[in-house]
């Protein structure tokens, strides 16, 4: 048997229902939803950005110059009360400083080397403490000592992450909350401009104005006829006499 063609058949989605067009929803109105949920997630990156800045500054030591306390550069024993878990650090122009530190329990702690500080003068020297209470800390030195909380800790790096990656939530936040606004009043707008259409559809015609009123003009007087070119003539009408010895009626 042949194949048979069949001819004049429908592709697919011919018959289907009409696409409604992009931004309108069911009922043919400008949609909100895409500006809507473009200005919510705005405000929710503004907010996360905002808790990231917070939280970085709320976990920032405070580093404070008037806490800085001067130790012994000739090797003898200072005690200091420390508090617990912080990181703090040996200042000094000396970069060959030496120091040995003593927890409460009497168990002497890693002293790290750092590479660099911006400080002046700078961190050469860093330790964290265990638990808080009396620590005994002796250095060694050509030049002035001085311990404080450290400028280089976990706490101070976790603190410049938090903080960089929230910049990156604000200006998205920022951007979109500002768009989605806008874009929201504008939808909104249309959207009543297309409902005010539907309710009163002459609403939006122009108006003609109407022709002014004229005053009415005054009918042209009528030309009197005159016949030949001759004025015309009164005529007197008079009683005529009774007759001869007769007496009037």
């Amino acid at each position: 048997m042949q194949a048979m063609a069949v001819w004049n058949q429908p592709g697919p989605g011919v018959n289907g229902p009409p696409q409604r067009p992009r931004g309108v929803d069911a009922d043919g109105l400008p949609s909100l939803t895409v500006p809507r949920v473009v200005t919510i997630g705005g405000v929710a990156a503004l907010l996360v950005a905002v808790a990231l800045f917070a939280a970085a500054v709320a976990i920032a030591p405070r580093v404070l110059e008037e806490d800085a306390v001067a130790i012994d550069q000739g090797g003898r024993s200072t005690a200091l009360s420390l508090l617990e878990d912080t990181e703090y650090g040996f200042f000094s122009a000396d970069a060959n400083v030496a120091c040995k530190v003593f927890d409460p329990a009497g168990t002497a702690l890693d002293v790290y080397t750092l590479d660099h500080d911006n400080s002046d003068p700078p961190q050469v020297l860093g330790f964290r403490s265990t638990n808080a209470g009396t620590y005994d800390v002796a250095c060694t030195g050509t030049s002035a000592i001085t311990i404080n909380q450290s400028n280089v800790s976990p706490e101070w790096s976790r603190s410049l992450r938090m903080a960089v990656t929230s910049i990156p939530f604000c200006v998205a936040g920022l951007t979109s909350t500002v768009v989605g606004a806008i874009w929201l009043v504008a939808r909104r707008r249309r959207r009543t401009r297309v409902m005010m259409s539907r309710l009163y559809p002459l609403a939006g015609a122009p108006v003609v104005p109407a022709p002014p009123m004229s005053a009415p003009q005054p009918a042209p007087a009528a030309t009197p006829t005159v016949g030949y070119g001759l004025a015309p003539q009164q005529v007197v009408y008079r009683p005529l006499p009774p007759p001869d010895g007769g007496q009037g009626v």
